[in-house]
């Protein structure tokens, strides 16, 4: 039987467990051909255990040194990880593919900041030089793993379209997964949002609830999105006497760093427009809760300027929530007609399809039918069906490689 190593290391933030939480039940159900073996985070090492079958085996290392430590075992020691247990084809989830390896490769290329010209003059403007310097590496480590993979995966045609137009990547194949939703896992829990988390809602005050569900990053373009509040509360007082309440998965203080992001400029302009009573800052919400906290809004805004896919676009979608998000292709690939859109940087445009979005109860009906609608093309037995068909595409491959590399 074929042994298929799929390199989910760094799948440590909430997409990445989400895809494996959903991805791994249905490899076991749609491929009885081939075991998967599964190299997991370490720290997630124990919630993926009970995946573990005839067919799935669960594993995990401990590299040193954060990320960069990461991508150096993956460059060196993967390698025999790879010849020990016989691998036939390595998967990679995490955009970079072992260079120079002895197996064929599917690479999942999921991160558009490697192709981003407005994160690097957005880090530029930060002054974040040491993070310029790792940031091209990145992007060079990037490109070299798509040229050296057999098949090159992409969630959308939109971000392949990004990567092909990037500097001596024009003739690169891409084969579109678009990942998957499951609208029965996703709104099936019950359990409800903190005691604590509820009263930062203000439960008991007639007002607009914007959402915005994301970790602080620079480039889900939080800044933007802070500067049309004003505009915003100003449109919806003048017109419905009520107030705007904007909701955030995330804490944004001083001082506070997430992933390398620090997000104390975010909140020095918070303090200076006078909003930190207009904005909930939930901090991190489980997935299992989420759909309360989008059934709780009135609309559902996407600022970000860098995308590969956007699973909260789909998640508004299946809850029933007006979207209203930056004019990216990849968005409107995953929304077409179910969301209004505005220029990324556009503060008085955003301002404006939000209080559109708000004050027209009938765009408002005619965005939530759409989106209903929108999200039966997002499906993870389709995902994993095609993700398999071009893992057997792989196969035949290995005697060939072999002859080149003898394990």
């Amino acid at each position: 039987m074929p042994r298929i190593l799929i390199n989910a290391l760094s799948s440590t933030a909430g997409g990445g467990t989400t895809y494996l939480k959903n991805v791994l039940p249905r490899m076991e159900r749609l491929d009885v051909l081939n075991h998967y073996v599964v190299l997991v985070p370490p720290e997630h090492f124990d919630q993926y255990k009970p995946f573990a079958s005839k067919l799935i085996s669960i594993e995990t290392v401990h590299p040193m040194g954060g990320v960069a430590g990461r991508l150096l075992w993956e460059q060196t020691f993967l390698r025999s990880f790879v010849r020990k247990r016989k691998i036939g084809v390595l998967v990679s989830l995490g955009n970079f593919a072992v260079l120079g390896a002895r197996v064929p490769q599917v690479l999942f290329s999921r991160n558009d900041l490697y192709f981003s010209e407005d994160f690097e003059q957005d880090l530029k403007a930060r002054g974040r030089q040491l993070d310029i310097f790792s940031h091209r590496l990145k992007s060079k480590l990037a490109c070299a793993s798509i040229r050296q993979a057999q098949i090159n995966i992409t969630p959308t045609a939109a971000f392949a379209a990004r990567i092909r137009s990037h500097e001596g990547m024009d003739a690169i194949r891409f084969d579109v997964v678009p990942f998957g939703f499951d609208p029965e896992v996703f709104l099936g829990e019950n359990e409800p949002l903190s005691e604590e988390q509820l009263q930062l809602l203000k439960p008991g005050e007639a007002c607009r609830r914007l959402l915005y569900v994301s970790n602080y990053n620079y480039f889900r373009n939080f800044e933007t999105l802070i500067r049309a509040l004003p505009f915003i509360r100003g449109e919806i007082r003048e017109r419905e006497n009520r107030d705007v309440q904007l909701i955030l998965t995330t804490d944004i203080r001083q001082g506070a760093v997430y992933g390398g992001y620090d997000s104390s400029g975010a909140s020095e302009l918070i303090d200076q427009l006078g909003l930190r009573n207009n904005i909930a800052m939930l901090g991190p919400v489980d997935y299992h809760k989420l759909h309360h906290l989008y059934r709780l809004s009135d609309a559902f805004v996407c600022p970000s300027y860098s995308e590969s896919f956007g699973h909260p676009l789909v998640e508004a979608m299946a809850s029933g929530v007006p979207v209203v998000s930056a004019n990216l292709p990849v968005h409107r690939e995953v929304c077409e007609d179910a969301a209004v859109y505005f220029r990324p940087f556009d503060v008085k445009e955003l301002a404006l399809q939000c209080v559109r979005v708000l004050t027209e109860p009938r765009l408002a009906d005619t965005m939530r039918f759409r989106g209903r609608e929108r999200i039966r093309h997002f499906s993870w037995d389709d995902h994993v069906r095609k993700l398999i068909r071009l893992v057997e595409r792989c196969l035949p491959y290995r005697a060939a490689v072999s002859k080149v590399f003898p394990v």
